[in-house]
């Protein structure tokens, strides 16, 4: 195809966009949850945005199953969302489990705590990923175009950046952001140095939940998050996954028109796959090695896997990036969002919320920068100074988990001499000053100096908030930080 050819979609009008013409134009690279709640934002904020995704439709690939939106990541598709698309991913929700246990091989039960009931919506809620992103592409027909493989970027010499495709055609925006995941392209040319370290790979399946299946499946296993562990490692997990209410039917009330792949109930599960012989194998012997994986366990654990859907079995590598150089310097009109820039592993549950926390931050910053509140080469720093440091807190923490089977050692590119000047200074019992860059269940990030990120526990003030803490413990072998409040903020 001719290499002159450009795509540039009309940029779209929206009721929130008509008397506020657009000033920017924003090029998305990937159509995942981050990039496309950022679409939604940008659009509903008067920025003009077309979103670019390499596979060739909606339904190309499994999307995967069950995440968990916390309280960060419900707020962030409330604030890009139009308010009946948030009210359809809270009814199209996953019903609240009601424990979370860690059993034996044989299901007893080491640690057993029940879920407090909780109303789905502000405090977050669980959610299958395919009706997500199928609720996320609503009305944004004329934004996405599929099959559009990104290879490179380049400065167009008047401070735009125009990206190119595999077919040859190209498009020019004010701001391109990679939103294309764990091997993100946009990535490996704007920071090829950055560093993802693969952690172990994992095998996904699902169950489908029948008419009988309940009959048999131990009552220890429904409605919970379950851990099954076998001499101190991860054997089998598993969560059930069904929704409050037929996503058709909740479709039809909150966005007529809109149509929802139905999502029967079904059993989520993991097992380990540590044979890098399988990495690439099929959905059949993927699945087999899984029911080898279990021969040992409760028979019930072995039967979930026999009556699995063969097919929806694939093998998922769980990463975790460690943290880059800020590079809005260097390139000022290219950022990064999500699995782009700070992939982290699945134990805490925190990937998709920075992502979507990733969306809503970016959207704020050039909303302001729209209303002419500040530049919009400031409005991209900002938000980048914000996701580097919560965003590789998180991946830390993540990574640094009890779900997490191997220990790591920085790789020697990362710099941590900021964080042993601090630890070397300061002690358990000491009062810093410190900047709230996030929240968690428990508490929030917090970023105290160059380097230097970490926990607060118990306490969650707003983002952006700078308070008195007390240092609580300095963990010199994980390079981990935690803090507790003194009750008194120094200045918002």
């Amino acid at each position: 195809m001719n290499d002159d050819i450009t795509i540039d979609p009309p940029l779209p009008t929206t009721s929130a966009s008509v008397d506020t013409p657009a000033r920017f134009r924003v090029a998305i690279i990937g159509g995942g949850l981050g990039g496309l709640c950022l679409a939604h934002g940008l659009r509903r904020s008067g920025v003009g945005v077309a979103v670019y995704e390499r596979d060739t439709s909606a339904t190309f690939r499994s999307q995967g199953y069950r995440i968990s939106l916390k309280a960060s990541g419900a707020d962030a598709l409330h604030d890009c969302l139009p308010s009946n698309l948030f009210d359809l991913c809270v009814a199209t929700s996953i019903r609240q489990a009601t424990r979370m246990v860690f059993m034996d091989p044989q299901l007893n039960p080491g640690f057993d705590k029940p879920t407090p009931p909780a109303d789905s919506g502000m405090n977050g809620f669980g959610v299958n990923r395919l009706t997500l992103r199928e609720i996320l592409l609503a009305d944004l027909a004329d934004t996405v175009r599929f099959g559009a493989t990104f290879e490179r970027f380049e400065q167009t010499g008047d401070g735009r950046v125009r990206a190119w495709f595999a077919d040859g055609t190209s498009t020019v925006a004010d701001l391109l952001v990679g939103a294309d995941g764990t091997h993100s392209a946009v990535r490996a040319q704007l920071i090829p140095d950055a560093i993802v370290d693969e952690l172990h790979w994992v095998i996904y399946g699902k169950t489908p939940i029948t008419d009988t299946t309940l009959e048999w499946v131990p009552d220890i296993l429904v409605d919970a998050f379950a851990r099954v562990t076998r001499d101190s490692e991860q054997a089998f997990a598993m969560a059930t996954c069904r929704t409050r209410e037929p996503v058709s039917r909740a479709a039809a009330r909150l966005a007529p028109g809109l149509r929802l792949t139905d999502i029967p109930g079904y059993f989520q599960w993991i097992t380990p796959l540590a044979d890098a012989s399988l990495h690439s194998a099929d959905a059949a012997v993927l699945h087999r090695h899984a029911a080898d994986q279990v021969r040992d366990l409760h028979a019930a654990i072995g039967r979930l896997i026999a009556e699995a859907d063969i097919a929806a079995t694939f093998p998922v590598c769980v990463a975790s990036a460690w943290p880059v150089d800020p590079w809005h310097d260097r390139v000022p009109n290219v950022t990064l969002l999500g699995d782009a820039v700070h992939t982290m592993s699945p134990g805490r549950g925190d990937g998709a919320n920075i992502a979507l926390h990733d969306a809503s931050i970016l959207r704020d910053a050039l909303a302001r920068a729209t209303a002419g509140k500040l530049s919009f080469a400031d409005a991209i720093a900002e938000y980048e100074t914000q996701t580097l440091r919560y965003g590789f807190a998180a991946a830390a923490a993540s990574r640094d988990s009890p779900f997490t089977s191997r220990s790591f050692s920085p790789p020697a590119s990362t710099a941590l001499s900021c964080w042993d000047q601090f630890a070397a200074t300061h002690t358990a019992g000491d009062i810093v000053e410190a900047t709230v860059t996030g929240h968690l269940p428990i508490g929030a990030f917090v970023h105290v100096t160059d380097g230097v990120d970490g926990i607060l526990i118990g306490a969650h003030p707003a983002p952006g908030s700078r308070l008195a803490v007390r240092i609580k413990d300095i963990d010199l072998d994980k390079r981990r930080l935690s803090v507790v409040t003194t009750g008194h903020d120094t200045h918002a």
